[in-house]
Formats: C-alpha cells, structure tokens, sequence
C-alpha cells in the first residue's frame, strides 16, 4: 500500500503529527509512506526514520491581506506551478491520502494524490468537498495531538504520543562547537529564551522577556539561550540590549533548522511563546512555560504538560486573530506572572 500524509505548514503544525504518523507508520509497516510539506520546511522532516519519500511543494502564502498586487499574482502564478507538479508527478499514485490540515490548499493537493482520501468532516474553507472519506472530527477542546492520534487510531495505530524527530550528529557538533566558543560547561543551567512568532499578535513585550531573562540568571544562575528565525535578530538584539547581564546571554549565529532543533535539545527548560520552537521544546522533552495570548492552548498548548501556560484571564482570549489593535491579553501579563509558573514548574519537575 502506498500512504500519502498532508500536512504542508507549519513548524509547530509538523511536529504535532510526528506521533500519529510514528503509530500509522507501526500499524501499516509494509507501507510506502510519503508527505507532502512545503518545500521550505522539508528539513523538518529530513531523516525522520519510517518515513520512506518527502514530496516538498513550494508555495506561497495568501494570509498577508494587504499583501500587493504584484506579490499576489506571483502568488497565483506559484500555485499553478505546484499543482502541475504534482498533478503530473503524483496523480492518483497512492492508495490512501491523509489530510491532516483541513484546508482548501491541502485537501486540493488530496485529490490529485489518491483515490482513498481522508480528512476531517468540519474542515476549513469547504475542504471536505475534495475527500471522499471526510469521517473525522476536529475537536478543538482536545489538543491536537490527540486528535491527530484518533485518525491513526482508524488504521489500527497504537494512540500514544511519541515523536520520531530527526537530529543529526552534524547539528549536535554544531552546538557542542559553539558551546565551547562561547565558555558554556555541560554542568551549566541552560535556558532557551524564545520570544519570537509568525503572528504579530502572539509576541509578548521585549521588556517582559528581558526581564524574565535576568531574574532567571540571577535566581538560578543560568546561562540563556536567546534564539529565533535569522531575519528576527535585530529583534532579539533589543532584547539583550535591555538586559543586564548581557554576558551571560548567548545569540547563536544563522542556525540551520536542525542545528536550531540541537540547541533545543542542550538546552534544561523552554521559556517563550506559543510557536513552532515551543512544540519542538516539548517533542523533545524538555519543560516549557509559555506566554498565550489569541491561541487556545487547549488545542496548541505544550502537549504532556499540566502546568507551562501563561495566560491573562480576559473575555476576549482565544480569539485566534493574527492581527488586533488592543492586544490586552498579552499586554496584561507581567513578568512576575512568567517568573512564577517557571519556579513552580521546575519545583514539580526536581520534586
């Protein structure tokens, strides 16, 4: 049987499906399992053991509404490519699709792939009308890695939540080599202080995070991990600049995505927003606390984790907006807020 999973975007997006794709991978071990991804986030998946074919589509986004004219018909003129591609390369070349996204684009791409297409029933923007087989449910009052699982379970997968992410010793040696550069000892309390996300609305104050960051050194003595995107280092700079012990902070250099998922990895606890960084933090094990504001993190919280959210209590959260002019559910977090559940959070954790 050849199996086609869809999940195109995004980082955080990718990593919550790792365990349902490991139980399908283990219930169907005689597959040829495929997964179609958008082709700046294959490196995700490269390396990822069971899975036998990564098919990457470059595509654009159309979430910018004030995005010009000229992005636009590029835009447009990038889908076509996409769906010539696979139209001719993979048309009906698998069995069975999985559309793991419930989108327009991703149950589109379904129906090119495969006879046997699956998706969920209440899918965005009528995506249900490309599957033949739209049985699932999406419930977003249970984390999405449980209703990920629930589709795997179909296929006889075994529902537990393990995930097979892929690090290569290269980026291991990478972050070793820059440890050494930068004086860090394997004995020192390594924090990665993650303030950075795709949406406007989900960043938290760059004076919250500084100061988070220093009463973090001062109380535990750690060393912090300040790292993000390559294109938001300027805004990672103003973050040191308003720190006070600024030699206690380190900025990585330009990291690829495995050499960032590596830092992770070295790192003792996660401190940031909601965002891909955070889902990686907790695939691999590590504890996060992080600030929510427009998320529900009932649906995208750090998955496993009782304790971690940071959250102001106002009417209006989850609204799930990428844009506002309020913005009052992050502005009413304090530092003090993120400060406490970090000491209750790794109270828990050395009980």
């Amino acid at each position: 049987m050849r199996l086609a999973l869809i999940r195109l975007s995004s980082l955080g997006d990718l990593v919550l499906v790792l365990p349902a794709f490991w139980a399908l991978r283990k219930a169907l071990a005689e597959a040829h399992v495929a997964w179609l991804v958008r082709e700046d986030l294959k490196e995700v998946l490269e390396g990822t053991p069971g899975l036998d074919e990564i098919i990457p589509v470059r595509l654009p986004s159309f979430t910018d509404r004030y995005a010009s004219l000229p992005k636009f018909l590029k835009g447009v003129t990038l889908w076509l490519k996409a769906i010539r591609e696979i139209g001719l390369s993979y048309f009906r070349k698998f069995d069975l699709v999985i559309d793991f996204q419930g989108l327009f684009k991703s149950a589109f791409f379904a129906f090119f792939l495969g006879k046997e297409r699956y998706g969920f029933r209440n899918g965005r923007e009528l995506s249900f009308l490309f599957l033949n087989r739209p049985i699932f449910i999406r419930d977003k009052t249970r984390h999405a890695v449980d209703n990920y699982l629930q589709i795997a379970a179909h296929f006889g997968g075994t529902p537990t939540a393990e995930f097979p992410l892929f690090i290569p010793e290269e980026a291991r040696s990478f972050c070793m080599a820059f440890f050494r550069e930068n004086g860090v000892k394997e004995k020192d309390f390594l924090v990665f202080l993650s303030p950075t996300a795709r949406w406007e609305t989900k960043l938290w104050s760059q004076e919250g995070f500084a100061e988070v960051g220093d009463r973090i050194i001062e109380g535990f003595g750690a060393k912090i991990i300040l790292s993000g995107l390559p294109k938001e280092l300027d805004y990672l700079k103003g973050i040191k600049e308003r720190m006070r012990y600024k030699d206690r902070v380190l900025l990585p250099p330009p990291t690829s995505m495995k050499q960032f998922f590596a830092l992770l990895e070295a790192s003792w606890v996660f401190v940031g927003v909601d965002s891909g960084a955070m889902h990686v933090a907790r695939a691999l094990g590590k504890p996060v606390i992080a600030v929510f504001g427009p998320s529900d993190p009932r649906w995208i919280g750090p998955y496993g984790q009782k304790r971690g959210v940071v959250r102001a209590e106002v009417k209006c959260s989850p609204c799930n907006k990428k844009r506002c002019n309020d913005l009052r559910c992050m502005r009413e977090i304090t530092p003090q807020m993120v400060l406490k559940e970090f000491e209750r959070l790794l109270s828990e954790k050395n009980a």
